[in-house]
């Protein structure tokens, strides 16, 4: 029997919030850095929050724009962003929306982690169905007016244009090593499921004209069985060889990554969106997963890396 997971909302959002979000190009070249402010106030009396924010870098906006809280959905209500979000948990919601000042439609996913003073983000900014910027984003809760610049990689985007891993020396979601956590779980009316420790373990191929990587996968109990598969990877993006588990992604600075992968026993279709934070030590996920057009379940939280 399930039962509904969100009983109060997107909660723990409230207050004042800097970071400093790293652009990317549609191709997952590095833009640039930017400053991202934002101050989030309950309205008095009412179910809805105003957001005052700023972001500036290789795009800028500031304005602000409020939210309705409906406990299970958002509704963005403008001016400067307007939209729909579901409310996966207290500490994650999922979202699509349109900011009319950049023309640029979003699909986005915001987690707080689990200390409650940090939030994780993946927007991907189109325009129709043309990717133009993935925006990865990693924010900290400020109580003072300024408490210094969260955590970035010194450099310019003239140098780390061309580099996959953005400056960090190594592709974050790519290294030898065990991601690993225990996983919320929702079924396809986002009802509550019983939570599941997942396990994802990389192995890297020999360097060779065509690199690789080994991928196994397990506590999904929408494909419960450990699934493999080979990766090709170029660095920027991976696809598989054939197999039951089969599909590819592309990646940002080699720390954030969107791809689908089709179990194809299961006859299921995942839509997996990850990011990995500053220092390399754990991963926001969240993955969706379909039969078809239709959405049957979806599993989110934080994985820690073991080398």
């Amino acid at each position: 029997m399930s039962t509904k997971t969100r009983t109060t909302g997107f909660t723990q959002g409230i207050g004042k919030w800097m970071g400093t979000a790293e652009v990317y190009d549609g191709n997952g070249r590095f833009l640039g850095n930017a400053t991202d402010r934002r101050h989030v106030q309950k309205q008095a009396g009412e179910n809805r929050v105003k957001i005052d924010l700023s972001f500036i870098g290789p795009m800028k906006f500031a304005g602000h724009y409020f939210i309705e809280d409906h406990t299970d959905f958002r509704l963005y209500k403008g001016p400067a962003n307007t939209g729909f979000a579901e409310t996966l948990s207290e500490n994650l919601i999922d979202a699509n929306a349109y900011w009319p000042v950049t023309g640029l439609t979003q699909r986005f996913f915001l987690m707080i982690l689990p200390d409650g003073n940090r939030q994780m983000s993946l927007g991907l900014m189109s325009r129709g169905d043309k990717l133009i910027y993935a925006v990865v984003g990693e924010y900290q809760r400020v109580e003072d007016e300024y408490e210094g610049i969260p955590a970035l990689v010194n450099g310019t985007a003239y140098d780390l244009h061309d580099d996959p891993a953005g400056g960090r020396g190594e592709v974050l979601l790519q290294r030898n090593g065990t991601w690993q956590g225990e996983l919320s779980t929702l079924d396809g009316d986002l009802n509550k499921m019983t939570s599941s420790q997942y396990f994802e373990t990389v192995r890297q191929g020999e360097p060779a004209a065509r690199p690789y990587i080994d991928v196994s996968i397990s506590g999904s109990p929408f494909a419960p069985d450990e699934q493999t598969m080979t990766l090709q990877t170029n660095q920027w993006e991976a696809w598989s060889a054939p197999g039951n588990l089969v599909g590819s992604y592309s990646m940002s600075g080699g720390r954030a990554l969107s791809g689908h992968f089709h179990y194809l026993n299961e006859q299921l279709r995942v839509w997996r969106r990850e990011v990995v934070s500053h220092d390399g030590t754990m991963k926001a996920v969240l993955h969706t997963w379909y039969r078809g057009g239709v959405r049957v379940g979806v599993q989110f939280g934080v994985l820690e890396f073991a080398a």
